[in-house]
């Protein structure tokens, strides 16, 4: 599971069922979480440093 920095809290269906929030500072969360709040809504960036697995695919 990535490790994000949420800058500003959002709301996260987990799963499609259940609404949560993830609230701002370092959180541990799921793949489609992480890239929601990174990718997405531009509220996160991953602990790490790197950037995600889909901006970081080779062209062919």
């Amino acid at each position: 599971m990535p490790l994000i920095l949420v800058t500003k809290p959002f709301p996260f269906a987990e799963g499609g069922n259940r609404v949560i929030q993830i609230e701002t500072g370092e959180q541990e969360v799921s793949e489609r979480c992480a890239l929601v709040a990174v990718d997405h809504l531009k509220v996160a960036i991953l602990a790490d440093g790197v950037k995600s697995e889909r901006k970081t695919k080779a062209k062919p």
